[in-house]
């Protein structure tokens, strides 16, 4: 009996490990070059701070922090395009007819989440959905 209770301990101890070991999305993501990190990493930073209900992912987090070192600078250099071009959508404003900037933000959301949300068809898990 005593030998049947070491293999159930030992089957949930290995487990325990694979779920524990199992690689992060920084791990898994050697494919993805600094520049496409850079990129996806600006999109869920921007999509966090402009689309209700958007947060950014600990998995993003994650996926900046690799990129830290010899490739930070092609990392840093899209990631600041990507945004601005979030922060001109975010900051979009017509007086006269507001509705292309809401629709603008609107389309711009639902890529987002299309491509780096829990789903994502590019980089999924980057944002989060649901209120904090």
């Amino acid at each position: 009996m005593a030998r049947m209770s070491m293999r159930k301990v030992t089957k949930v101890a290995f487990a325990l490990f694979l779920v524990v070991s199992s690689p992060s999305l920084a791990e898994m993501s050697h494919g993805i070059s600094a520049r496409e990190a850079g990129a996806r990493y600006a999109q869920a930073l921007g999509a966090s701070e402009t689309c209700p209900g958007v947060h950014i992912s600990k998995s993003a987090e994650a996926l900046r922090q690799k990129f830290r070192g010899g490739k930070s600078n092609e990392f840093d250099v899209q990631s600041a395009e990507v945004y601005s071009s979030w922060q001109k959508v975010k900051n979009c404003s017509r007086p006269k007819d507001p509705n292309p900037c809401r629709i603008m933000i609107q389309l711009s959301c639902r890529s987002a989440v299309s491509e780096i949300g829990p789903s994502g068809s590019a980089v999924p898990n980057l944002l989060e959905i649901g209120p904090r």
